[in-house]
């Protein structure tokens, strides 16, 4: 005798332990969980060589999050060759500002970490006139360029930024009197266009953050 098939009521019961389980399993999926706090990605420090900025090390959704607005902010960020005399040239344009300008490199960690406080400094003094500037003195070979405007856009680097222009980065750092070739190494003119500071390069005069904020409130004083 051909088997009979259960009672509706059964089927019905059936479908709904079945919608009841399938119903459980995908609320058991919305869950919101905790990132894993042993991630290398929720250590949030900087690796030694890789120069990449703090938000990249983020928890997958802050992560996320931070490189949608890193795309939308960094989108302004420019970088320009530039020969020591094109760079004067600038210079003199700001006539009746004060300028600080940032010599700095990829390859220079020391470089890499104080640049946000080059940023910070333009922030928060360029209402009172000052000009804050980068210059990259890397080999302008295209390899370095995209390295160069890589780490410029992980900073948000809305300032003037310079590219060194000469194959020949000795005769570069001669021209832009960087002592002894040390980075980073700073520079701020006076309002009248000349050199009122330098720091770096100099074991014998060693200096912080401290020092050049003070120079730049000092020279911001001058008329």
């Amino acid at each position: 005798m051909p088997a009979m098939s259960p009672p509706p009521v059964v089927k019905r019961t059936i479908l709904s332990a079945s919608c009841a389980a399938l119903i459980a399993s995908l609320l058991a999926g919305c869950g919101t969980a905790e990132p894993n706090a042993t991630s290398p990605q929720a250590s949030g420090t900087e690796p030694a060589a890789g120069g990449k900025p703090a938000a990249e090390k983020l928890s997958p959704p802050a992560a996320s999050a931070a490189a949608t607005a890193d795309a939308t902010d960094s989108s302004a960020v420019k970088v320009e060759l530039a020969s020591p005399e094109e760079f004067q040239k600038y210079i003199a344009s700001q006539r009746g500002k004060v300028v600080l300008v940032d010599f700095w490199a990829t390859y220079c960690l020391p470089c890499r970490e104080k640049f946000p406080r080059t940023l910070a400094l333009a922030k928060k003094y360029g209402g009172q006139g000052l000009t804050a500037v980068s210059m990259s003195m890397d080999s302008p070979e295209p390899s370095y360029q995209k390295k160069v405007l890589e780490f410029l856009r992980q900073q948000n680097s809305q300032i003037k930024n310079f590219e060194n222009r000469l194959e020949d980065t000795d005769a570069a750092f001669g021209a832009l009197d960087i002592a002894g070739g040390a980075l980073p190494h700073y520079k701020i003119y006076g309002r009248n266009g000349k050199l009122r500071n330098k720091f770096g390069g100099d074991p014998d005069h060693p200096f912080d953050e401290a020092d050049i904020e003070r120079a730049i409130a000092a020279a911001l004083k001058d008329e």
